[in-house]
């Protein structure tokens, strides 16, 4: 799909990662969150994403074949990641996809605050929602949108699905203990692996009967 430079809102307050950390540290040494519900719930979950951020950051390893992929001959990227302090399940991706931008220089990083640009958000909804973290994939020079990704890995959404499946009286703490139990054993696995078949899609492939004219 080819999306005008104009379709996109501005982005408000962008962020890159390191900016993104220290942003988070100052929260929580004020006691506060990321948007405008400043509520005790939002609050320790700030905190709590912070030690997930920086235990993602000490594990991950990435994807040799997922990197192979991304240094293939192609116009530079930007990947906008959407995202709040208080969203486990953006703690849990972030550290991921910075990691990965960072081990390959074609590709440029930009967070942005949900909440901060919801006419950007809108551009990405999921099912009609507004979930968090959402990946969208441009072509840095002509803003073509490649892929979106999010809010999950799609290999985690559905043990979640069968785990609600089995248990539909599952209250929202076991259901967020399920999932990041879950994150803890993938170690960013399932997302590399979402990935990598976006990646395979948005990248030409030459013909194997093409020839090289010299």
């Amino acid at each position: 799909m080819h999306t005008p430079n104009a379709f996109f809102p501005d982005l408000i307050n962008p962020l890159t990662y390191a900016s993104y950390k220290t942003l988070v540290d100052e929260l929580v040494s004020q006691n506060g969150t990321t948007g405008p519900e400043q509520t005790d719930e939002r609050i320790a979950f700030t905190k709590l994403n912070q030690h997930r951020m920086k235990r993602v950051e000490k594990q991950f390893a990435i994807n040799p074949e997922l990197l192979d992929a991304l240094q293939q001959p192609r116009p530079e990227w930007h990947w906008v990641v959407l995202v709040e302090s208080w969203c486990g399940d953006g703690a849990q991706q972030l550290p991921a996809l910075a990691a990965i931008s960072e081990a390959v220089p074609t590709i440029e990083l930009t967070i942005l605050l949900r909440d901060e640009n919801p006419d950007w958000m809108d551009t990405c909804l999921t099912n009609g929602s507004r979930a968090i973290p959402k990946l969208v994939c441009m072509n840095a020079d002509t803003n073509e949108r490649l892929f979106t990704w999010g809010p999950r890995p799609m290999a985690i959404m559905e043990q979640v699905l069968q785990f609600k499946d089995k248990y539909p009286n599952a209250t929202k703490e076991e259901i967020g203990t399920l999932v990041h139990t879950l994150y803890a054993q993938d170690r960013s696995k399932s997302m590399q692996q979402d990935l990598l078949e976006l990646v395979k899609r948005a990248i030409p492939v030459a013909r194997a009967d093409e020839e090289l004219v010299s």
